[in-house]
């Protein structure tokens, strides 16, 4: 008996086969050639209206200047330097009167240096607002140096400006400098010591309780250890600066009141740099 082998019948899948015909290629479509060229130049335009908006656009054109802190000056000084600074050129195209582009520490440094101020600040107050505010030196007694007199603060820098008015020559004590070449320095600052500023503020305050004292000035030579004081009709005093002040004035007032007595209009200078030895001229023995 034969058997014969059984075949099991396949059916064909005609969708899983690729039937596309190798020699007939169905062409692609054509991609727009331009669409990259509007893309690119679409990114242009937008830089330049951002650099024309931020840069140039009117909105950003600074129209206002406030400032703070004057007591002394006139706000319209300070707000021409700016105003100057804002027609200055910026990255070739534009101009700092745009308040992105307006270059606050240029300015600063120069109203600074101008007035001498302790300090200054300026905010940008969107869209087109400059808030100057500045922080004076307080003036605590007048310099002089030859003809000219200068407001002097505690720390001992000088305010050029304004010019010291009669009123504030009695208001303030006066230190003229007697030495040969000046002793103001190139950054507005008195060349004084520490310790020779502060013994003269303390021998001002001390003096000031004695009605019968009245100082004319201070003044500062190149005698080392030494301020001398002008007394008001009456001689010039010289003080040590390393010794306390109150010990020196009670020595001046026994002299005054033991040995010069009413004499003390005709003495032309007492020392008392020396403890009790105390020089007089002239000696009124």
């Amino acid at each position: 008996m034969v058997v014969r082998p059984s075949y099991k019948k396949i059916k064909k899948d005609y969708q899983r086969k690729n039937l596309r015909n190798p020699f007939f290629h169905k062409p692609a479509k054509a991609k727009n050639p331009h669409r990259l060229k509007w893309f690119f130049l679409a990114i242009l335009l937008v830089i330049s209206f951002m650099i024309w908006f931020l840069g140039a656009a009117p909105v950003w054109r600074i129209k206002e200047i406030k400032v703070s802190g004057l007591t002394r000056l006139s706000s319209a000084e300070l707000e021409q330097i700016i105003w100057n600074e804002t027609s200055n050129r910026r990255d070739l195209f534009f101009r700092e009167d745009n308040l992105f582009l307006f270059r606050r520490e240029a300015v600063i440094a120069k109203i600074i240096a101008t007035y001498n101020f302790s300090g200054a600040t300026i905010k940008k107050k969107w869209p087109n607002i400059l808030e100057l505010k500045v922080i004076e030196r307080p003036y605590a007694f007048i310099f002089q140096e030859g003809s000219a007199y200068y407001y002097a603060s505690a720390d001992a820098y000088i305010i050029k400006e304004p010019v010291v008015s009669e009123t504030d020559m009695k208001k303030y004590f006066l230190l003229e400098n007697k030495n040969e070449g000046t002793l103001i320095t190139d950054s507005e600052k008195i060349n004084i010591k520490n310790d020779y500023l502060s013994f003269i503020f303390d021998l001002n305050s001390r003096l000031s309780a004695y009605p019968e004292l009245p100082v004319e000035k201070f003044i500062i030579d190149q005698e080392f250890n030494t301020i001398k004081v002008k007394f008001v009709a009456g001689p010039v005093v010289f003080f040590k600066v390393q010794e306390e002040a109150g010990v020196q004035i009670n020595r001046l007032l026994l002299v005054k009141r033991e040995k010069i007595k009413d004499n003390f209009s005709k003495t032309s200078y007492i020392d008392l740099r020396y403890g009790d030895k105390i020089f007089i001229n002239p000696d009124f023995n």
